[in-house]
């Protein structure tokens, strides 16, 4: 199995990318499309990025400024059960580093490529958003 993994640079506090990352509006602000649900523990959030598309994410584990952990429990393909990550962390020079693993893929599945494609994009909306602010 395969986990996808990112990471980019923020010239942004950890506390202003786990807000981004944990709070319905603020997400709303930056992610594509329509942005339901809630993000707290054994809830679900849904990203819906363009019609016909949609995504679910159970919340397991919020940890404040340094960790989300949610469940894929919808999606395209076989999706369902795999695990989301974001992890935070301060940089010597200032920066907050946001590492992304998303996992348990199989190398045949055909949205291999374009999932891994879209999470580098969905860290750069990130960025661009709380570096704007």
């Amino acid at each position: 199995m395969i986990r996808l993994q990112h990471a980019i640079k923020v010239a942004a506090p950890r506390a202003t990318l786990y807000h981004a990352l944990t709070d319905l509006d603020e997400m709303a602000a930056w992610h594509l499309g329509d942005v339901a649900g809630a993000i707290t523990p054994g809830e679900v959030l849904t990203l819906r990025p363009k019609p016909g598309l949609h995504f679910a994410f159970r919340t397991e584990a919020l940890e404040l400024n340094t960790r989300l952990v949610q469940t894929e429990v919808e999606g395209p393909s076989h999706s369902a059960g795999r695990t989301l990550i974001f992890q935070l962390a301060d940089l010597d020079d200032g920066h907050t580093l946001v590492e992304l693993t998303h996992g348990e893929w199989d190398e045949s599945d055909s949205h291999l490529p374009l999932c891994n494609t879209h999470w580098g994009y969905v860290l750069h909306r990130l960025k661009a958003h709380v570096e704007k602010a």
